[in-house]
């Protein structure tokens, strides 16, 4: 909690410079949401210099556009693609999934970059806690409907962005699972260890298959994920702002773990700012994960594939 508020990195560490037979992406395709704002943005900058062929999700067209004018001018081989896609609604984030599927032949690497931390609870009209919708159920969706694009192109990458769990003692999943909309006493923290453990999951199911699935807690970075904060909080807000990391530190971590040759075959891999770190203990107890695994596959079943499969079940090919 001290470090929040202690001044931050202002440059990326050299030390973990990407080598530059890393830097071409010629022929690539990387998805990228949360692409229009922030961290993605600047990652997206990144990535297109390098020359990949950028597919950014985000919510409204006119930011889409505005990105794609704005990597246009700056050079870069790649294409840029934009597609509206609202996290916090899944027939949104289905409709999408099924545009990519259908003009994109291969998917590199997907970085799920998008978070919200709402401090006023909202339901949406799924009927999902807006922050367990945007951060957990919509991301996790997304991927889903993609992985076979992404197998199919592998060697290849899923990258989820995350937060700082230690706050969070415990997940308490019969209280999740008591809950149908999610309304839960930690819904952001709770929210973002659930993908943790999703990604867990995930890498074990495809496990020699070529793709691997590693999940990222940037650091204190500046953003706006702390706008909906009020009163004292938001006063602390903006001290924690003043000594955050720039966008660019964070940016510079979602590449490096997203195409970096250090991170080759490195999968379930907890990289929190540029050290590898050990799962958070709830994410380490199978149990709990194949729980979290059976109130998702309920939870989406009206958006899955019916061939869903629970935790410990193989992924369909």
């Amino acid at each position: 909690m001290i470090n929040l508020f202690l001044p931050q990195r202002r440059k990326p560490d050299p030390r973990h410079a990407l080598p530059k037979t890393d830097r071409d992406l010629s022929g690539k395709t990387i998805v990228l949401t949360g692409a229009t704002d922030g961290m993605g943005r600047v990652a997206a900058g990144m990535l297109h210099e390098m020359g990949a062929n950028l597919v950014l999700l985000g919510r409204k067209s006119s930011q889409g556009q505005m990105v794609i004018r704005e990597l246009t001018e700056r050079g870069g081989q790649g294409r840029v693609d934009f597609e509206s896609c609202d996290l916090s609604s899944m027939d949104s984030v289905k409709a999408c999934a099924e545009r990519i599927l259908a003009t994109h032949e291969r998917i590199d690497v997907l970085i799920n970059c998008a978070e919200i931390n709402a401090t006023k609870q909202i339901i949406t009209d799924d009927g999902f806690e807006l922050n367990w919708a945007v951060n957990y159920f919509g991301p996790f969706l997304l991927t889903r409907l993609l992985l076979d694009r992404i197998t199919a192109s592998a060697p290849a990458r899923i990258v989820n962005l995350t937060t700082n769990t230690a706050f969070l003692d415990r997940i308490d999943m019969d209280e999740i699972q008591a809950k149908p909309n999610f309304a839960t006493s930690e819904t952001y923290v709770e929210s973002k260890l659930s993908m943790n453990m999703a990604s867990i999951d995930l890498a074990q199911k495809r496990e020699g298959a070529g793709v691997t699935v590693n999940y990222l807690h940037p650091g204190n970075i500046r953003s706006n994920l702390l706008r909906h904060l009020s009163g004292a909080e938001k006063l602390m807000g903006h001290v924690m702002r003043a000594m955050a990391s720039p966008t660019e530190v964070g940016a510079d971590r979602i590449v490096r773990l997203a195409i970096s040759s250090e991170f080759e075959g490195a999968t379930g891999t907890y990289l929190a700012e540029d050290i590898i770190r050990p799962a958070h203990p709830e994410a380490q107890i199978t149990a709990k994960r194949e729980q979290l695994a059976r109130i998702t596959k309920q939870a989406l079943a009206n958006w899955l594939p019916t061939d869903e499969p629970v935790s410990g079940e193989a992924v369909p090919a």
